[in-house]
C-alpha cells in the first residue's frame, strides 16, 4: 500500500472546499498528460503573492543558514522541474540570484509583477533592520543527526490510530533555542497581505501538529510556536514634490516607514541632507514605531490539552479523506464571495458547473507535479 502524507495544507484543503481538494489531487491521478504517475494538479503560474512570498522567504531561509553558520549551501529555489540551485553564503547571494532569474521574464511579465527585486530588497532591510537582536535571542537548534534545524521535514505515521497507509508530514522553517524563554520553538514566517488578528494564531491547528510530531518524532522539548509576520506589501516610497521644489511629500496618509523615508531623504538631498532635517523631523517623528505595521512576532505556548485537541480532529478530517476516496463519483463544492480571489481553481470550478469540457482549461493552465512540501499561502493575505 503506498503512503499517504496528509500535510496540514492538504487537510485545510480539504475542509474548505471537497472540489479544490479534487482538482488539486483527484485530477493530478485522472487526467495527467504524460502518462507518468503525478501527486498534485498545481498552475502553471501562480499570482503575484506567492512570488513576492517565496522571494522573502528564500531570503530568509538563507539569513538562517547564516546564524546557524552553516554556510556556504546549496539553495534550491522555486519548484521543481523549474528551479534553480546556487552556491550561498549571505541572503544577498540569494537575492542576486532571484533577480537575475526575475530579469530573464518576458517584460510584459515583469511588468505585470512590478519591481520585485527592489521591493523585496526594501522590505528585507526593513526586516533586519526591525529584529537586529534575534541572534542576541536566539540560537539555530541542531537536529539529532547534527544537521542544524533549518527546512526539515518532520513526519509522524497514524498506524497507531487507526489510519492504514497515512502519516503526518510537514516542513518547517526553522527551530530554534529561545534564550529569554527557553526550550526549543517552532519558527514559522509567514509573509501576508495583512498581518491578521491573534485569534488566528491561536486557533491554527498548525502549531499543536508540529510541535506534537516534533516531540513524536526526535523527543525534543518543543515548547511552542513562534510566528513570525511579515507584510508583502512593500513601505512606499515617498514622491518628489513640485512645490516645493525637491522636497519629499509629508502627507499623513503615507503607508511607508521609518526606514524607507529616511533613505529615500538621503538619496533625494545627498550630503546635505541634514541641512533639510528641520522640515522633516515632523514626519521623522510620525513615523517612529510603524514598522510594527509590517512586522510581527508572537510566541504561542502549546499545552498538551491542545495537541490532543488539535490531533483528534486532524485524525477525524483524514478519516473522512479516506472515506471520500472511496466514492469519487460525485464532489460537492463550497462557494464563496472571494472564491474568484482566493482559489486558484475557481475557473475550472466554473466551468465544470456551467457543463463545460475543461480539459482545454487544465492544459493550457496547470502542470501535473510530484509532492511538494511548499509554504501554506492564502491568496487573500498573500
Amino acid at each position: 500500500m503506498a503512503i499517504v502524507n496528509y500535510n496540514q495544507s492538504r487537510v485545510k484543503m480539504f475542509r474548505r472546499c471537497h472540489k479544490q481538494y479534487s482538482f488539486r489531487y483527484d485530477y493530478a491521478q485522472h487526467y495527467h498528460m504524460d502518462g507518468s504517475p503525478k501527486d498534485e494538479m498545481v498552475p502553471t503560474i501562480h499570482k503575484l503573492p506567492l512570488y513576492r512570498g517565496t522571494w522573502m522567504h528564500a531570503l530568509q531561509e538563507a539569513l538562517h543558514h547564516q546564524w546557524a553558520e552553516a554556510v556556504p549551501f546549496t539553495q534550491v529555489i522555486g519548484e521543481r522541474p523549474y528551479a534553480i540551485e546556487v552556491e550561498v553564503e549571505t541572503w544577498r547571494d540569494t537575492h542576486e540570484a532571484m533577480t537575475a532569474e526575475f530579469e530573464k521574464l518576458f517584460l510584459e511579465e515583469r511588468e505585470e509583477l512590478g519591481d520585485l527585486p527592489d521591493e523585496c530588497e526594501r522590505l528585507f532591510k526593513s526586516y533586519l533592520k526591525f529584529w537586529d537582536k534575534d541572534q542576541d535571542t536566539y540560537e539555530v537548534a541542531t537536529l539529532p543527526n547534527g544537521e542544524p534545524a533549518i527546512e526539515f521535514i518532520v513526519q509522524a505515521p497514524l498506524n497507531q490510530f487507526g489510519i492504514q497507509g497515512g502519516r503526518f508530514k510537514g516542513k518547517i522553517d526553522l527551530l530554534v533555542e529561545d534564550y529569554e524563554y527557553g526550550g526549543l520553538w517552532i519558527w514559522d514566517a509567514k509573509w501576508v497581505k495583512r498581518i491578521p488578528p491573534p485569534d488566528e494564531r491561536y486557533m491554527s491547528p498548525q502549531a499543536p501538529l508540529y510541535v506534537w510530531a516534533l516531540r513524536k518524532q526526535y523527543g525534543l522539548d518543543v515548547r511552542g510556536f513562534a510566528y513570525n509576520y511579515g507584510r508583502t506589501k512593500p513601505p512606499a516610497i515617498p514622491r518628489v514634490l513640485q512645490r516645493p521644489a525637491g522636497m519629499l511629500s509629508v502627507a499623513h496618509k503615507m503607508d511607508t516607514d521609518l526606514n524607507t523615508y529616511f533613505t529615500r531623504m538621503k538619496e533625494v538631498h545627498g550630503n546635505k541632507w541634514r541641512k533639510y532635517i528641520h522640515y522633516y523631523l515632523p514626519k521623522l517623528q510620525e513615523l517612529k514605531g510603524r514598522e510594527a505595521l509590517w512586522f510581527d512576532r508572537q510566541r504561542v505556548p502549546v499545552e498538551d490539552d491542545r495537541i490532543l485537541r488539535a490531533v483528534r480532529e486532524y485524525l477525524t478530517t483524514v478519516k473522512d479523506i479516506q472515506e471520500r476516496e472511496t466514492r469519487r463519483d460525485y464532489v460537492d463544492r463550497s462557494y464563496f464571495y472571494n472564491c474568484k480571489f482566493g482559489c486558484e481553481y475557481h475557473d475550472l470550478c466554473v466551468a465544470e458547473f456551467q457543463g463545460l469540457e475543461i480539459e482545454p482549461l487544465v492544459r493550457d493552465g496547470f502542470r501535473f507535479v510530484g509532492e511538494r512540501y511548499v509554504r501554506e499561502v492564502d491568496l487573500l493575505d498573500g
